[in-house]
């Protein structure tokens, strides 16, 4: 039974950074932006380069032994293998929703301040709402193929899936994991 749960755990770890990896590629890659959002092109850049470097900013976040712990499924520093997954996703998760927010927003909250029409209050709400977002996509995430996963960020479709499909049934799951975060 355990090892089968460590290869599970090795094998969702693997599948994050490489969703990860191919979101920050194709992103760049593309460097297309709307202008819709009210953003400039160069901070929707910022944006995506700020989403490449997640996993770093998990990993700093936490000591090189309980990063490699997390990816091997194994325990560190007095942690189980489950705490210690645990706490590297929510790093993730933390990391994900800061890449996600304005850069003054982000400072703002580092300050204990509000930014952009929200009062510190509403910038906290805000953010623990992004994180609550992060944690539910990472752990649906986890749960798909290696293959449905790099299809979904790059827009394709997979698994007999198309792109519309797909990018559904994965909000769907999402929506559905949040229910149940809510719940707990």
């Amino acid at each position: 039974m355990t090892s089968e749960r460590t290869k599970i755990m090795k094998k969702s770890t693997g599948f994050l950074l490489l969703a990860l990896a191919m979101t920050a590629v194709f992103a760049v890659s593309a460097q297309a932006h709307c202008g819709k959002c009210g953003s400039s092109a160069s901070e929707a850049m910022s944006k995506v380069k700020a989403k490449a470097g997640v996993h770093a900013v998990a990993k700093a976040d936490m000591g090189k032994c309980c990063v490699a712990a997390a990816q091997a499924g194994k325990g560190c520093c007095g942690k189980d293998a489950e705490a210690v997954k645990a706490a590297y996703t929510s790093q993730l998760a933390v990391a994900a929703a800061k890449a996600d927010m304005h850069e003054c927003c982000a400072g703002a909250l580092e300050a204990g301040k509000g930014c952009c029409g929200k009062d510190t209050a509403g910038l906290q709400t805000a953010f623990k709402q992004k994180v609550a977002d992060a944690h539910a996509a990472l752990a649906v995430k986890a749960d798909m193929h290696a293959c449905c996963v790099g299809a979904l960020e790059a827009g394709k479709g997979c698994c007999g899936k198309d792109s519309e499909g797909l990018k559904s049934s994965f909000q769907k799951k999402v929506a559905e994991a949040k229910k149940v975060a809510d719940k707990s």
